[in-house]
Protein backbone atom coordinates (compact mmCIF):
# COMPACT_ATOMS: atom_id res chain seq x y z
CA UNK A 1 0.00 0.00 0.00
CA UNK A 2 2.73 2.41 1.00
CA UNK A 3 4.82 1.92 -2.19
CA UNK A 4 1.70 2.50 -4.26
CA UNK A 5 0.95 5.79 -2.46
CA UNK A 6 4.56 6.87 -2.81
CA UNK A 7 4.58 6.17 -6.55
CA UNK A 8 1.32 8.09 -6.90
CA UNK A 9 2.80 11.14 -5.18
CA UNK A 10 5.96 10.98 -7.28
CA UNK A 11 3.95 10.80 -10.50
CA UNK A 12 1.83 13.75 -9.37
CA UNK A 13 4.97 15.80 -8.68
CA UNK A 14 6.49 14.89 -12.02
CA UNK A 15 3.30 15.82 -13.86
CA UNK A 16 3.55 19.46 -12.77
CA UNK A 17 6.20 20.86 -15.15
CA UNK A 18 7.98 23.92 -13.87
CA UNK A 19 7.12 23.18 -10.22
CA UNK A 20 9.74 22.79 -7.54
CA UNK A 21 8.51 19.27 -6.81
CA UNK A 22 8.85 18.23 -10.44
CA UNK A 23 12.38 19.61 -10.64
CA UNK A 24 13.36 17.99 -7.36
CA UNK A 25 11.93 14.57 -8.29
CA UNK A 26 13.65 14.75 -11.67
CA UNK A 27 16.91 15.73 -10.00
CA UNK A 28 16.67 12.92 -7.45
CA UNK A 29 15.93 10.34 -10.14
CA UNK A 30 18.79 11.49 -12.35
CA UNK A 31 21.25 11.93 -9.50
CA UNK A 32 20.41 8.49 -8.14
CA UNK A 33 21.40 7.00 -11.48
CA UNK A 34 24.61 9.02 -11.62
CA UNK A 35 25.53 8.29 -8.02
CA UNK A 36 24.77 4.61 -8.47
CA UNK A 37 27.01 4.52 -11.54
CA UNK A 38 29.71 6.42 -9.66
CA UNK A 39 29.52 4.09 -6.66
CA UNK A 40 29.73 1.00 -8.84
CA UNK A 41 32.60 2.28 -10.99
CA UNK A 42 34.52 3.56 -7.97
CA UNK A 43 34.03 0.31 -6.11
CA UNK A 44 35.32 -1.77 -9.03
CA UNK A 45 38.21 0.65 -9.51
CA UNK A 46 39.20 0.47 -5.84
CA UNK A 47 39.22 -3.33 -6.02
CA UNK A 48 41.46 -3.32 -9.10
CA UNK A 49 43.77 -0.67 -7.68
CA UNK A 50 44.03 -2.27 -4.24
CA UNK A 51 44.68 -5.76 -5.59
CA UNK A 52 47.19 -4.47 -8.16
CA UNK A 53 49.18 -2.35 -5.72
CA UNK A 54 48.77 -4.42 -2.55
CA UNK A 55 48.22 -2.89 0.90
CA UNK A 56 51.48 -0.90 0.96
CA UNK A 57 51.26 0.48 -2.56
CA UNK A 58 47.57 1.27 -2.17
CA UNK A 59 48.42 2.99 1.11
CA UNK A 60 50.90 5.29 -0.63
CA UNK A 61 48.33 6.04 -3.34
CA UNK A 62 45.63 6.87 -0.78
CA UNK A 63 48.00 8.97 1.34
CA UNK A 64 49.11 11.11 -1.61
CA UNK A 65 45.52 11.71 -2.78
CA UNK A 66 44.50 12.74 0.76
CA UNK A 67 47.49 15.07 1.09
CA UNK A 68 46.90 16.73 -2.28
CA UNK A 69 43.24 17.30 -1.40
CA UNK A 70 44.36 19.07 1.78
CA UNK A 71 46.73 21.28 -0.24
CA UNK A 72 43.98 22.12 -2.74
CA UNK A 73 41.43 23.34 -0.17
CA UNK A 74 43.06 26.75 0.50
CA UNK A 75 43.12 27.40 -3.25
CA UNK A 76 39.34 26.98 -3.42
CA UNK A 77 38.80 29.45 -0.56
CA UNK A 78 35.28 28.11 -0.14
CA UNK A 79 34.27 29.64 -3.48
CA UNK A 80 32.60 26.47 -4.88
CA UNK A 81 30.24 26.39 -1.90
CA UNK A 82 29.49 30.09 -2.23
CA UNK A 83 29.00 29.68 -5.99
CA UNK A 84 25.93 27.46 -5.56
CA UNK A 85 24.19 30.13 -3.49
CA UNK A 86 25.31 33.17 -5.49
CA UNK A 87 24.49 31.70 -8.88
CA UNK A 88 21.15 30.29 -7.66
CA UNK A 89 20.10 33.67 -6.26
CA UNK A 90 21.30 35.59 -9.35
CA UNK A 91 19.53 33.10 -11.61
CA UNK A 92 16.27 33.43 -9.67
CA UNK A 93 16.48 37.23 -9.86
CA UNK A 94 17.66 37.24 -13.50
CA UNK A 95 20.60 39.37 -12.39
CA UNK A 96 22.98 38.40 -15.19
CA UNK A 97 25.50 41.13 -14.41
CA UNK A 98 25.92 39.85 -10.88
CA UNK A 99 26.27 36.27 -12.11
CA UNK A 100 28.86 37.10 -14.77
CA UNK A 101 30.83 39.22 -12.33
CA UNK A 102 30.87 36.46 -9.73
CA UNK A 103 31.93 33.80 -12.24
CA UNK A 104 34.79 35.95 -13.51
CA UNK A 105 35.96 36.70 -9.96
CA UNK A 106 35.66 33.04 -8.90
CA UNK A 107 37.62 31.68 -11.85
CA UNK A 108 40.41 34.21 -11.51
CA UNK A 109 40.72 33.83 -7.75
CA UNK A 110 40.79 30.03 -7.76
CA UNK A 111 43.19 29.90 -10.70
CA UNK A 112 45.67 32.22 -8.97
CA UNK A 113 45.39 30.60 -5.55
CA UNK A 114 45.79 27.08 -6.93
CA UNK A 115 49.07 28.04 -8.56
CA UNK A 116 50.24 29.63 -5.32
CA UNK A 117 49.36 26.53 -3.29
CA UNK A 118 51.04 24.19 -5.77
CA UNK A 119 54.16 26.38 -5.73
CA UNK A 120 54.25 26.40 -1.93
CA UNK A 121 53.91 22.62 -1.93
CA UNK A 122 56.78 22.29 -4.40
CA UNK A 123 58.93 24.61 -2.28
CA UNK A 124 58.24 22.50 0.82
CA UNK A 125 59.28 19.36 -1.06
CA UNK A 126 62.53 20.98 -2.17
CA UNK A 127 63.35 21.93 1.42
CA UNK A 128 62.18 18.83 3.34
CA UNK A 129 61.92 16.22 0.59
CA UNK A 130 64.97 14.28 1.81
CA UNK A 131 63.00 13.31 4.94
CA UNK A 132 60.23 11.61 2.93
CA UNK A 133 60.22 8.08 1.58
CA UNK A 134 61.33 8.23 -2.10
CA UNK A 135 58.16 6.58 -3.42
CA UNK A 136 55.96 8.92 -1.41
CA UNK A 137 58.06 11.89 -2.47
CA UNK A 138 57.69 11.07 -6.16
CA UNK A 139 53.98 10.54 -5.64
CA UNK A 140 53.51 13.93 -4.00
CA UNK A 141 55.39 15.65 -6.84
CA UNK A 142 52.96 14.02 -9.28
CA UNK A 143 50.02 14.91 -7.06
CA UNK A 144 50.79 18.63 -7.14
CA UNK A 145 49.64 18.62 -10.76
CA UNK A 146 46.15 17.88 -9.45
CA UNK A 147 45.80 21.05 -7.35
CA UNK A 148 44.52 23.48 -10.04
CA UNK A 149 42.49 20.75 -11.77
CA UNK A 150 40.72 19.67 -8.58
CA UNK A 151 39.96 23.26 -7.53
CA UNK A 152 38.59 24.40 -10.88
CA UNK A 153 36.65 21.16 -11.29
CA UNK A 154 34.89 21.87 -8.01
CA UNK A 155 33.96 25.36 -9.23
CA UNK A 156 32.57 24.12 -12.55
CA UNK A 157 30.30 21.63 -10.81
CA UNK A 158 29.05 24.26 -8.35
CA UNK A 159 28.25 26.76 -11.10
CA UNK A 160 26.14 24.21 -12.94
CA UNK A 161 24.37 23.23 -9.72
CA UNK A 162 23.60 26.88 -9.06
CA UNK A 163 22.02 27.06 -12.51
CA UNK A 164 19.91 24.02 -11.56
CA UNK A 165 21.88 21.91 -14.04
CA UNK A 166 22.35 19.44 -11.23
CA UNK A 167 22.86 16.35 -13.36
CA UNK A 168 25.28 18.02 -15.78
CA UNK A 169 27.24 19.36 -12.83
CA UNK A 170 27.83 15.83 -11.59
CA UNK A 171 28.77 14.14 -14.86
CA UNK A 172 32.46 15.16 -15.10
CA UNK A 173 33.41 14.16 -11.55
CA UNK A 174 30.92 11.39 -10.93
CA UNK A 175 30.99 9.63 -14.31
CA UNK A 176 33.79 10.79 -16.61
CA UNK A 177 36.65 10.77 -14.09
CA UNK A 178 36.02 7.35 -12.49
CA UNK A 179 35.13 5.77 -15.83
CA UNK A 180 38.34 6.99 -17.47
CA UNK A 181 40.36 5.75 -14.47
CA UNK A 182 38.69 2.35 -14.66
CA UNK A 183 39.36 2.09 -18.40
CA UNK A 184 43.00 3.01 -17.86
CA UNK A 185 43.40 0.31 -15.20
CA UNK A 186 41.94 -2.22 -17.62
CA UNK A 187 43.77 -1.09 -20.77
CA UNK A 188 47.27 -0.27 -19.49
CA UNK A 189 48.17 -3.90 -18.64
CA UNK A 190 47.04 -4.93 -22.13
CA UNK A 191 49.64 -2.61 -23.69
CA UNK A 192 52.42 -3.77 -21.39
CA UNK A 193 52.16 -1.18 -18.59
CA UNK A 194 51.73 -3.00 -15.29
CA UNK A 195 49.83 -1.31 -12.46
CA UNK A 196 52.42 -2.43 -9.91
CA UNK A 197 53.52 0.94 -8.55
CA UNK A 198 51.59 3.74 -6.81
CA UNK A 199 53.24 6.15 -9.27
CA UNK A 200 51.51 4.43 -12.19
CA UNK A 201 48.23 4.54 -10.29
CA UNK A 202 48.67 8.24 -9.58
CA UNK A 203 49.52 8.98 -13.21
CA UNK A 204 46.31 7.25 -14.29
CA UNK A 205 44.37 9.24 -11.69
CA UNK A 206 45.80 12.55 -12.92
CA UNK A 207 44.90 11.67 -16.51
CA UNK A 208 41.31 10.94 -15.52
CA UNK A 209 40.99 14.23 -13.63
CA UNK A 210 42.40 16.21 -16.59
CA UNK A 211 39.87 14.64 -18.98
CA UNK A 212 37.01 15.29 -16.55
CA UNK A 213 38.14 18.92 -16.25
CA UNK A 214 37.98 19.38 -20.03
CA UNK A 215 34.51 17.84 -20.25
CA UNK A 216 33.27 20.01 -17.37
CA UNK A 217 34.56 23.14 -19.05
CA UNK A 218 32.72 22.29 -22.28
CA UNK A 219 29.48 21.50 -20.43
CA UNK A 220 29.51 24.78 -18.53
CA UNK A 221 30.08 27.00 -21.56
CA UNK A 222 27.39 25.18 -23.53
CA UNK A 223 24.79 25.53 -20.76
CA UNK A 224 25.41 28.97 -19.30
CA UNK A 225 22.61 31.54 -19.82
CA UNK A 226 22.90 33.34 -23.16
CA UNK A 227 22.44 36.69 -21.36
CA UNK A 228 25.80 36.33 -19.63
CA UNK A 229 27.74 37.18 -22.76
CA UNK A 230 26.33 40.73 -22.87
CA UNK A 231 25.83 41.35 -19.14
CA UNK A 232 27.76 44.21 -17.53
CA UNK A 233 30.50 43.24 -15.13
CA UNK A 234 30.37 44.86 -11.68
CA UNK A 235 32.85 43.15 -9.37
CA UNK A 236 32.11 42.92 -5.64
CA UNK A 237 35.33 41.16 -4.70
CA UNK A 238 35.57 42.27 -1.05
CA UNK A 239 31.99 41.16 -0.28
CA UNK A 240 32.42 37.81 -2.04
CA UNK A 241 35.78 37.29 -0.40
CA UNK A 242 34.30 37.83 3.07
CA UNK A 243 31.38 35.50 2.31
CA UNK A 244 33.65 32.80 0.91
CA UNK A 245 35.85 32.59 4.00
CA UNK A 246 33.28 30.71 6.15
CA UNK A 247 32.65 28.33 3.23
CA UNK A 248 36.41 27.82 2.87
CA UNK A 249 36.91 27.16 6.56
CA UNK A 250 33.98 24.76 6.52
CA UNK A 251 35.38 22.89 3.51
CA UNK A 252 38.80 22.72 5.17
CA UNK A 253 37.35 21.41 8.42
CA UNK A 254 35.24 18.87 6.53
CA UNK A 255 38.31 17.65 4.67
CA UNK A 256 40.26 17.46 7.92
CA UNK A 257 37.44 15.36 9.33
CA UNK A 258 37.50 13.17 6.25
CA UNK A 259 41.25 12.83 5.78
CA UNK A 260 42.84 13.13 9.23
CA UNK A 261 42.53 9.38 9.76
CA UNK A 262 44.42 8.59 6.54
CA UNK A 263 47.11 11.21 7.16
CA UNK A 264 47.57 10.18 10.81
CA UNK A 265 47.86 6.52 9.85
CA UNK A 266 50.39 7.46 7.19
CA UNK A 267 52.40 9.41 9.77
CA UNK A 268 52.29 6.99 12.70
CA UNK A 269 51.75 3.58 11.11
CA UNK A 270 52.70 1.61 8.01
CA UNK A 271 51.61 2.14 4.42
CA UNK A 272 49.93 -1.28 4.56
CA UNK A 273 47.62 -0.12 7.36
CA UNK A 274 46.73 2.95 5.33
CA UNK A 275 45.76 0.73 2.40
CA UNK A 276 43.65 -1.59 4.58
CA UNK A 277 41.90 1.35 6.24
CA UNK A 278 41.22 2.95 2.85
CA UNK A 279 39.30 -0.16 1.79
CA UNK A 280 37.19 0.03 4.98
CA UNK A 281 36.41 3.73 4.59
CA UNK A 282 35.43 3.33 0.93
CA UNK A 283 32.96 0.55 1.67
CA UNK A 284 31.53 2.50 4.65
CA UNK A 285 30.89 5.45 2.34
CA UNK A 286 28.03 3.44 0.81
CA UNK A 287 26.03 4.11 4.00
CA UNK A 288 25.76 7.82 3.13
CA UNK A 289 25.06 7.20 -0.54
CA UNK A 290 21.53 8.56 -0.17
CA UNK A 291 22.68 11.60 1.79
CA UNK A 292 25.22 12.45 -0.91
CA UNK A 293 22.49 12.34 -3.56
CA UNK A 294 20.24 14.64 -1.54
CA UNK A 295 23.05 17.08 -0.70
CA UNK A 296 24.08 17.35 -4.35
CA UNK A 297 20.55 18.41 -5.29
CA UNK A 298 18.92 20.25 -2.41
CA UNK A 299 21.23 23.25 -2.06
CA UNK A 300 19.62 25.55 -4.68
CA UNK A 301 16.10 24.52 -3.60
CA UNK A 302 16.84 25.25 0.05
CA UNK A 303 18.13 28.71 -0.91
CA UNK A 304 15.07 29.32 -3.10
CA UNK A 305 12.46 28.25 -0.52
CA UNK A 306 14.19 30.11 2.30
CA UNK A 307 14.50 33.28 0.20
CA UNK A 308 10.78 33.17 -0.62
CA UNK A 309 9.81 32.49 3.00
CA UNK A 310 8.13 29.17 2.24
CA UNK A 311 9.10 27.45 5.48
CA UNK A 312 6.34 24.84 5.30
CA UNK A 313 7.52 23.47 1.95
CA UNK A 314 11.12 23.62 3.13
CA UNK A 315 10.31 21.53 6.20
CA UNK A 316 8.34 19.04 4.12
CA UNK A 317 11.16 18.64 1.60
CA UNK A 318 13.77 18.18 4.33
CA UNK A 319 11.68 15.68 6.30
CA UNK A 320 10.85 13.50 3.31
CA UNK A 321 14.42 13.43 2.03
CA UNK A 322 15.83 12.67 5.51
CA UNK A 323 13.43 9.76 5.96
CA UNK A 324 14.45 8.20 2.64
CA UNK A 325 18.15 8.74 3.41
CA UNK A 326 17.83 7.12 6.84
CA UNK A 327 16.01 4.07 5.48
CA UNK A 328 18.72 3.55 2.89
CA UNK A 329 21.49 3.98 5.47
CA UNK A 330 19.97 1.47 7.89
CA UNK A 331 19.63 -1.09 5.10
CA UNK A 332 23.26 -0.55 4.01
CA UNK A 333 24.58 -0.94 7.57
CA UNK A 334 22.61 -4.17 8.07
CA UNK A 335 24.04 -5.64 4.86
CA UNK A 336 27.60 -4.59 5.73
CA UNK A 337 27.43 -6.01 9.27
CA UNK A 338 26.01 -9.33 8.05
CA UNK A 339 28.00 -9.83 4.85
CA UNK A 340 30.89 -7.34 4.95
CA UNK A 341 33.51 -9.89 6.02
CA UNK A 342 32.59 -12.24 3.18
CA UNK A 343 32.56 -9.36 0.71
CA UNK A 344 36.09 -8.31 1.64
CA UNK A 345 37.41 -11.87 1.53
CA UNK A 346 35.78 -12.49 -1.85
CA UNK A 347 36.82 -9.28 -3.62
CA UNK A 348 40.19 -8.37 -2.12
CA UNK A 349 43.46 -10.11 -1.41
CA UNK A 350 43.76 -11.92 1.97
CA UNK A 351 45.93 -9.06 3.29
CA UNK A 352 42.87 -6.80 3.34
CA UNK A 353 40.80 -9.03 5.67
CA UNK A 354 41.64 -6.79 8.63
CA UNK A 355 39.42 -4.05 7.13
CA UNK A 356 36.19 -5.56 8.50
CA UNK A 357 36.33 -4.36 12.12
CA UNK A 358 37.17 -0.71 11.28
CA UNK A 359 34.48 -0.92 8.57
CA UNK A 360 31.78 -1.75 11.13
CA UNK A 361 33.00 0.99 13.49
CA UNK A 362 32.90 3.65 10.75
CA UNK A 363 29.43 2.49 9.70
CA UNK A 364 28.08 3.49 13.13
CA UNK A 365 29.24 7.08 12.62
CA UNK A 366 27.98 7.18 9.05
CA UNK A 367 24.54 5.95 10.15
CA UNK A 368 24.30 8.86 12.58
CA UNK A 369 25.55 11.18 9.85
CA UNK A 370 22.81 10.03 7.47
CA UNK A 371 19.96 10.12 10.00
CA UNK A 372 20.69 13.69 11.17
CA UNK A 373 20.05 14.98 7.65
CA UNK A 374 21.37 17.78 5.42
CA UNK A 375 22.36 20.06 8.30
CA UNK A 376 25.34 21.66 6.58
CA UNK A 377 23.36 22.46 3.42
CA UNK A 378 20.56 24.01 5.48
CA UNK A 379 22.91 26.32 7.34
CA UNK A 380 25.06 27.22 4.32
CA UNK A 381 22.16 27.91 1.95
CA UNK A 382 20.32 30.14 4.45
CA UNK A 383 23.17 32.49 5.32
CA UNK A 384 24.27 30.72 8.51
CA UNK A 385 27.51 29.35 7.12
CA UNK A 386 29.43 30.67 10.13
CA UNK A 387 27.51 28.25 12.35
CA UNK A 388 28.59 25.42 10.05
CA UNK A 389 32.19 26.57 10.29
CA UNK A 390 32.12 26.72 14.07
CA UNK A 391 30.48 23.30 14.36
CA UNK A 392 32.86 21.58 12.00
CA UNK A 393 35.81 23.33 13.64
CA UNK A 394 34.83 21.70 16.91
CA UNK A 395 34.48 18.37 15.12
CA UNK A 396 37.87 18.75 13.43
CA UNK A 397 39.50 19.59 16.75
CA UNK A 398 37.96 16.50 18.33
CA UNK A 399 39.05 14.42 15.32
CA UNK A 400 42.67 15.55 15.47
CA UNK A 401 42.87 15.08 19.24
CA UNK A 402 41.34 11.60 19.13
CA UNK A 403 43.51 10.50 16.21
CA UNK A 404 46.63 11.69 18.02
CA UNK A 405 45.61 9.65 21.06
CA UNK A 406 44.13 6.54 19.46
CA UNK A 407 45.89 6.01 16.10
CA UNK A 408 49.50 5.56 17.32
CA UNK A 409 48.38 2.91 19.82
CA UNK A 410 45.55 1.06 18.05
CA UNK A 411 46.20 1.79 14.38
CA UNK A 412 43.22 1.29 12.07
CA UNK A 413 40.85 0.53 14.99
CA UNK A 414 41.86 3.77 16.69
CA UNK A 415 41.47 5.79 13.49
CA UNK A 416 38.01 4.32 12.86
CA UNK A 417 36.91 5.06 16.42
CA UNK A 418 38.13 8.65 16.18
CA UNK A 419 36.26 9.14 12.90
CA UNK A 420 33.00 7.75 14.28
CA UNK A 421 33.06 9.85 17.46
CA UNK A 422 33.81 12.93 15.37
CA UNK A 423 30.87 12.29 13.03
CA UNK A 424 28.52 11.97 15.98
CA UNK A 425 29.78 15.10 17.74
CA UNK A 426 29.64 17.58 14.86
CA UNK A 427 26.37 16.24 13.46
CA UNK A 428 24.57 16.76 16.76
CA UNK A 429 26.05 20.23 17.14
CA UNK A 430 24.78 21.28 13.69
CA UNK A 431 21.44 19.57 14.29
CA UNK A 432 20.99 21.82 17.32
CA UNK A 433 22.03 24.90 15.30
CA UNK A 434 19.51 24.20 12.52
CA UNK A 435 16.67 23.80 14.99
CA UNK A 436 17.51 26.98 16.89
CA UNK A 437 18.35 29.21 13.88
CA UNK A 438 15.76 28.06 11.35
CA UNK A 439 13.08 26.35 13.37
CA UNK A 440 13.47 23.37 11.04
CA UNK A 441 13.81 19.74 12.11
CA UNK A 442 16.51 18.37 9.76
CA UNK A 443 16.48 14.72 10.81
CA UNK A 444 14.15 11.92 9.82
CA UNK A 445 12.46 12.18 13.20
CA UNK A 446 9.96 15.02 13.68
CA UNK A 447 11.00 15.94 17.21
CA UNK A 448 9.04 18.76 18.89
CA UNK A 449 10.63 22.22 18.90
CA UNK A 450 11.29 23.90 22.23
CA UNK A 451 9.27 27.09 22.57
CA UNK A 452 11.13 30.32 23.48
Amino acid sequence: MMPRKLLKKINEARSRPGSLGAALVKGVAGSTGIKAGYALITFVTSILMANSLGPSGYGVYAYVIALVQMIAIPSELGIPGLAVREVAVANAQKDWGRMRSFIRWAQGTIGLLSLVCASLGATALLIWGDRIDPIRLSGIWLGLLLVPLVSLNALRGSLLRGLRKVLLGQIPEQIIRPLVLLLLLLVLPLVGIAIDSPLVGLAAHITSVAIAFTVGLILFYRNRPAELSTAKVNLQSPAWFRSSIPFGLTAMMQLINGRTDILMLGFFRSDAEVGIYRVASQIAALVVFGLQIVNSIQGPYIAHLYATGDKARLQLMITRSSQVVTMFAMTAVAIIVLFGRYLIEMLYKPEFAAAFVPLVIICVGQLVNASIGSVASLLNMTGHERDTTKSIFIGASVNIALNLILTPRWGIIGAATATTITLIVWNFIMWSKVRSRLGIEPSAFRLPMSRP
